[in-house]
C-alpha cells in the first residue's frame, strides 16, 4: 500500500471516531431550555439642583466707538503724507500736508491790507478838517461883525448928510455878504464834523474787514495741515502725493476709527425690553448707564462669552414696524480683537433662579409629542416623561418641569431603554470638579 493510501485511510478513521463521539454525547444530555436574557444595562443620573442665571441672547454688529472721515477743506496739491496705512494715530498728529505756498501769499496780501486799513484809521482820527472849518467860521463871524459896524457908520453919516447913499448901500451889501459867508462856513463845519465821524467809522469797518481777511487766510493756511482729531487706527489713504484734492466736499482723504472701547448693537423685541428694564427694578434708574446692566459678547463660534461689557444706551422708542428697539453695549477692546462691522453674539442677564434642575443634555430626546426624558421608575422600568427644557450650556440642560431631583434619568444606553421595559440601572458618579453654579441663556 502506498503512503498516500495509508494517509487517506487514517483520515477516514479519525472522522468516523469524531462523528461517533458527537452522536454519543447528544444522546445522553438534557433537552435544550430557552432562558430570558438579562435586563439591558443603562447609566442614570439624578438631576442637579443649582442656581442659574438666565440670559437673553442676540446676534448684533460691532461698531466703532468713534469714526471720523478726513476731508480736505482747502483746494490744492497733496504735498506730504505723514503716516503708513493702518497706523495707530494720536489726536493732533499731522497726517497730510497740502501745498501751503499759495495760502502763505494770500496771508501776506491780507496782512498788507490790514496795515493799510490801520493807517487809514489813524489818518481819519487825526484829521484837521474840523479845526479848519471852525477857524473859517470864526473868520466869517469877525468879518460879519466888521460889516455890521461899517453899515452902522454909513447909516449915521448919511443921517447927518456926511455920507452918501451909495456908501450905505455898499455897506449893507458887505454885511449881507458876510452873513451869507458865515452861514456857508457853518454848514461846512457841520459837514466836516459829520465826515469826521463817518470816516472814522468807515476806517474802523475796513480795519475789521482786513482783520477778518487775515484770520480767514490764517485758517485756510492751517487747513493745509490735516491732523488727527481723535486717537484711533487710520485706514488706507485714498490719494497719493501729487493729487489735487479738496475739489468737492464728498472727497475723503482717509478714515480714522477708534476701536477701544467698542460698541455692539442688538435689536431686542419689546417683550425682551421689558425684561431688560426689570433688571433695574421698579424704582431703578431710568438712565441705563447708571444701572450698569451687564452684557457679554463672543465672536463667531468661539466658546463662552469672554468679552465683558455693559448696556450703554437704549433707544427711547420702539420701532412700530418691527416691534424692536435698538440697544447698545460698550466693551473694552484693548487688543483690537473686535473689529467694527463684525457679527457678534451677545447676551444680557435678566433673571436668576436659585433652585433650577439640570440634566446632561445628551439625555434629552424629542419626537412628535415633544421633548422628553427617559426615567427609571418603580421596578426599574423605563418611563417617558414630557419635559419643558431650557437651553444648554456646559453640557447641562435646564429642565423646568417633568422630573424631580430624586428621579433617575437615563443618560447612556438610550437605544436599549424603551418605555415599559425593565432595565438594570447603573448610577453615574458625579464629577466632583463640576462648577457649583451655571449660567443658562434663554432661546430667542
Amino acid at each position: 500500500m502506498s503512503l498516500q493510501n495509508r494517509r487517506q485511510g487514517l483520515f477516514r478513521a479519525g472522522a468516523a471516531a469524531v462523528v461517533a463521539m458527537v452522536l454519543g454525547t447528544s444522546g445522553c444530555g438534557q433537552d435544550n431550555v430557552y432562558r430570558e436574557p438579562p435586563p439591558p444595562e443603562v447609566v442614570v443620573v439624578h438631576p442637579v439642583r443649582q442656581a442659574v442665571t438666565r440670559y437673553l441672547e442676540y446676534t448684533g454688529t460691532a461698531q466703532a466707538f468713534e469714526r471720523v472721515d478726513l476731508r480736505a477743506r482747502v483746494k490744492g496739491f497733496l504735498k506730504e503724507r505723514k503716516f503708513r496705512d493702518g497706523d495707530d494715530v494720536k489726536a493732533g498728529q499731522l497726517l497730510f500736508v497740502i501745498d501751503e505756498e499759495p495760502f502763505r501769499v494770500r496771508l501776506d496780501q491780507t496782512k498788507a491790507k490790514l496795515e493799510e486799513a490801520e493807517a487809514a484809521l489813524k489818518k481819519s482820527e487825526n484829521s484837521k478838517a474840523r479845526e479848519i472849518a471852525r477857524a473859517q467860521v470864526d473868520l466869517s463871524v469877525s468879518q460879519l461883525a466888521l460889516a455890521v459896524v461899517e453899515e452902522d457908520r454909513s447909516r449915521k453919516l448919511l443921517s447927518r448928510n456926511a455920507g452918501s447913499r451909495e456908501d450905505l448901500d455898499r455897506a449893507e451889501a458887505s454885511r449881507k455878504r458876510a452873513e451869507a459867508q458865515v452861514a456857508a462856513d457853518r454848514a461846512t463845519l457841520e459837514q466836516a464834523e459829520t465826515d469826521f465821524e463817518i470816516n472814522i467809522l468807515a476806517a474802523r469797518s475796513a480795519l475789521a474787514g482786513a482783520r477778518s481777511d487775515v484770520r480767514n487766510a490764517e485758517i485756510d493756511l492751517g487747513y493745509c495741515r490735516v491732523v488727527a482729531p481723535i486717537d484711533g487706527r487710520i485706514n488706507a489713504r485714498e490719494f497719493d502725493i501729487g493729487n489735487y484734492v479738496g475739489d468737492g466736499q464728498s472727497v475723503v482723504l482717509a478714515t480714522i476709527v477708534r476701536m477701544d472701547p467698542i460698541y455692539a448693537y442688538v435689536t431686542p423685541s419689546e417683550g425682551d425690553l421689558l425684561r431688560i428694564q426689570s433688571v433695574t427694578g421698579r424704582d431703578g434708574p431710568r438712565d441705563y448707564r447708571d444701572a450698569k446692566i451687564p452684557m457679554e459678547m463672543r465672536l463667531g463660534e468661539s466658546k463662552g462669552y469672554p468679552h465683558q461689557g455693559r448696556v450703554d444706551y437704549i433707544d427711547p422708542s420702539v420701532d412700530t414696524g418691527t416691534g424692536t428697539v435698538r440697544v447698545r453695549g460698550i466693551f473694552a477692546n484693548p487688543g483690537m480683537a473686535i473689529t467694527p462691522g463684525l457679527f457678534v453674539h451677545v447676551r444680557i442677564p435678566f433673571e436668576t433662579r436659585e433652585d433650577a434642575l439640570l440634566v446632561p443634555d445628551r439625555a434629552l430626546g424629542s419626537d412628535q409629542a415633544g421633548p422628553f426624558l427617559l426615567v427609571v421608575g418603580k421596578g426599574d422600568k423605563v418611563e417617558r416623561r414630557a419635559v419643558e427644557p431650557g437651553t444648554v450650556e456646559a453640557g447641562l440642560r435646564e429642565v423646568a418641569s417633568g422630573v424631580g431631583p430624586d428621579d433617575r434619568v437615563v443618560v447612556d444606553g438610550l437605544l436599549r431603554a424603551r418605555p415599559g421595559l425593565q432595565v438594570a440601572p447603573r448610577l453615574e458618579a458625579r464629577d466632583p470638579a463640576a462648577p457649583p453654579a451655571l449660567s443658562l441663556a434663554e432661546d430667542d
